[in-house]
């Protein structure tokens, strides 16, 4: 068919144009967050779009993990009738393919193929019958298959298994599969070489705060620690790995979250009290204000007693784990190392020192680490990164016949598998926990025959959800095999290992995904006025880490979406606090004359908080002609007020402008300064000048005098 011609002048191609900029304009931005977000959790992207099926299948058990010689092997699951009618009738019939796979790159082709290839004879003699399903009805199935009954070759290496749910609907019955359930299972002999894999758990999530420094989305917070929420799930996940070895990856902000709901979410506290974490206690007078905060607003409520039980009791496994395991800290906050290694590399030491801060008051021995959530880091970033920490990052697909090396500053660096990690075939969800045992066995079966140096190593996507089948799976006894290790990723273990001396390589579109500059310039302002309200303060607290942790935020990998919201909650942290310390003050006149060279100026010294503090003056004056003596740093009681006396000198005569700033003893500013005019006078100076020229002269006229008297007396002698 041919379209019909539009004038490119018309009224109709203007009506097109227009309709299509309009389309564009909406589609793009959901077109980018969705590429930023597959890029972000290592996730498979589909290349057309899955037919939805009637009945939707979920494989949660399959076991053995690998074709066993002789026995059965089990699958089991729901079906579940997603449609608007009755299924009368429904059988689950399993599957399996005659050959096997046999190379990495065939099996990540059949991860990515329509659910709707075929690629196996169903076992009509196994089936499960389940009778008939109403709209919305979910109902289980197991079947039992004899390995002598397996139709397939026999041959070592990767096979397709699954099920398919037939039932009859309105228009009868036929041989197409109503809903689908696909994985793989390898076949492995006893010649098979040994092969290891580690396998990474990341503990990461988005933490944001109030101005008040209370914690915001409470809601979301005691969904995700339920014992059916992500976190909940990943802390039993982690529990059930026994003496199994895994690896954390851990945000320590995330554990600073979570033990704030264990203490009823409190605001920050310039007191004293501080928990057994290390964390500071609230004190009901000392907390930025929180009227500045907002606390009243959506989601910074104080969680119910049923939050606070599932977080004490994630905090507990999530750290007995990290203490029975090999932990790699991230920097506080989980920050974009690539874009703050070229723009300001201080908030990257920062991140280092809160994480080291927060692991050591929890007893946790967490090797420092840099693994970017979606696997790429900036090759500038890596000479940034201290020789004691690991690098983690993607081999985007690319898999290397080495995945542990050295960077060129000393520090590991290891390439995890994107292959692996982009999870089992759909239609089933590619990470849920059977998917992904099953891809690890699978890739790792085919990797014993390749002869890889160092472990296959399985990073977890940052958002990981094991799914609500999880314990059926089974997932650390199925990777407990003979032949397959699994390992941890200890550090050192790549000391002999070559330097890595090629590019990384980072890409245009992950450069465009980084932080803004104006977060930057957020995270800067408060992580200063975090630095000065910990140094006046004369208590025991933690305000310092838990200000620079807020700070952090706004570079955080997680503020690349929300960029905008993260860096106005920062700076409005920043002003709460500032408004805090304003009630430290200088008070005086707004004019003051200086009679002569020098003087001394009296001001009043307020300490306006509830805590006590170190203060000092810095005068700065207009013109280099008038000199005012600072003050040392004083301790100063709460509520104290001090008349304080500065020497001051002028050289010339005339007004100038003098500020007398309230800071801390390394000079940070910390509070509110007063700002008035001095007039320099040199009257004094004069009067003594005038007297002393006054007092010379007669001097001399009464020397003179004497003189001419002498004179006279002798004339007249000399007449005689």
């Amino acid at each position: 068919m041919t379209l019909p011609r539009i004038a490119p002048g018309s009224r109709s191609g203007l009506l097109v144009t227009g309709l299509v900029t309009i389309l564009l304009a909406l589609l793009l931005p959901l077109l980018g967050d969705s590429s930023a977000h597959a890029a972000g959790t290592h996730q498979r992207s589909a290349t057309a779009a899955e037919p939805a099926t009637p009945l939707t299948v979920q494989l949660v058990r399959l076991s053995p993990s690998t074709l066993p010689t002789h026995g059965k092997v089990v699958l089991a699951g729901t079906v579940r009738n997603d449609s608007d009618e009755t299924w009368t009738a429904v059988n689950v019939d399993p599957f399996i393919s005659a050959e096997p796979m046999t190379t990495r790159d065939q099996l990540a082709t059949a991860a990515a193929s329509d659910p709707a290839t075929y690629v196996g004879p169903r076992l009509t003699d196994d089936f499960a019958a389940i009778g008939d399903l109403a709209p919305g009805e979910t109902t289980p199935f197991r079947i039992a298959v004899p390995v002598k009954d397996l139709p397939i070759s026999g041959a070592d290496g990767v096979y397709w298994i699954g099920v398919h749910a037939l039932g009859q609907n309105a228009a009868g019955r036929d041989t197409v599969a109503d809903g689908r359930a696909r994985t793989f299972i390898p076949k492995v002999s006893a010649a098979t070489k040994h092969t290891s894999v580690a396998v990474v758990v990341p503990i990461r999530e988005r933490v944001r705060r109030d101005p008040a420094g209370r914690l915001l989305g409470i809601a979301h917070w005691a969904a995700a620690l339920a014992p059916n929420g992500r976190l909940g799930r990943i802390g039993a996940f982690l529990a059930s790995a026994g003496a199994l070895p895994v690896t954390l990856l851990v945000d320590p902000a995330v554990l600073d979250a979570v033990t704030d709901i264990t203490h009823n979410n409190p605001a920050l506290s310039l007191g004293t009290s501080t928990s057994a974490t290390g964390r500071s206690t609230p004190t009901p007078s000392a907390s930025p204000s929180d009227q500045a905060s907002g606390s009243s607003a959506a989601g910074t409520a104080a969680p119910d007693p049923a939050t606070r039980a599932n977080a004490s009791a994630w905090l507990t496994e999530v750290l007995a784990a990290a203490r029975a395991h090999t932990t790699l800290g991230l920097g506080y906050a989980d920050p974009d190392v690539s874009a703050l290694a070229r723009r300001r590399p201080g908030l990257l030491q920062l991140a280092t020192k809160l994480s080291s801060q927060t692991f050591s008051g929890l007893n946790l021995a967490a090797v420092p680490t840099v693994a970017p959530p979606d696997g790429w880091l900036d090759d500038a970033a890596l000479t940034l990164i201290p020789h004691e920490s690991m690098v983690l990052v993607s081999d985007h697909a690319a898999p290397r016949t080495r995945t542990r090396w050295r960077t060129t500053a000393d520090s590991d660096l290891v390439f995890s598998d994107a292959q692996t990690e982009s999870g089992g075939p759909g239609p089933t969800t590619p990470t849920d926990a059977l998917a992904l045992r099953q891809r690890i066995v699978s890739d790792a079966a085919l990797r014993a025959g390749e002869g890889g140096n160092g472990p296959l190593v399985v990073e977890l996507p940052q958002t990981w959800d094991p799914g609500p089948g999880w314990q059926l799976a089974d997932f650390f006894n199925g990777l407990d095999l003979p032949w397959l290790n699994l390992v941890a990723l200890t550090p050192g273990a790549a000391s002999g290992a070559p330097t890595f001396s090629a590019a990384l390589g980072y890409p245009v579109d992950a450069r465009r995904q980084e932080i803004t500059d104006a977060n930057v310039h957020a995270a800067r302002t408060l992580a200063q006025t975090s630095t000065a309200l910990s140094q006046l303060l004369r208590t025991k607290n933690t305000i310092g880490h838990d200000l620079a942790g807020t700070a952090l935020d706004a570079v955080s990998v997680h503020a690349r979406r929300g960029s905008v919201i993260a860096q106005a909650q920062v700076l409005a942290t920043d002003s709460a606090v500032r408004a805090t310390m304003a009630k430290v003050q200088v008070l005086g006149t707004d004019f003051v004359t200086l009679s002569g060279g020098s003087g001394t100026l009296a001001v009043t010294l307020v300490n306006g908080l509830d805590e006590p503090i170190t203060v000092g003056i810095r005068p700065s004056t207009s013109t280099g002609d008038v000199r005012i003596e600072s003050i040392a740093p004083v301790r100063m009681a709460p509520g104290q007020r001090s008349v304080i006396r500065l020497k001051a000198s002028a050289s010339t005569i005339g007004v100038t402008q003098v500020t007398l700033t309230p800071v801390t003893s390394d000079g940070q500013v910390a509070g509110t300064a007063l700002t008035f005019s001095l007039r320099t006078s040199q009257v004094g100076n004069l009067i003594w000048a005038v007297l002393g020229a006054g007092g010379l002269l007669l001097v001399v006229m009464i020397s003179l005098r004497i003189r001419r008297g002498l004179r006279e007396h002798r004339f007249r002698r000399v007449e005689v």
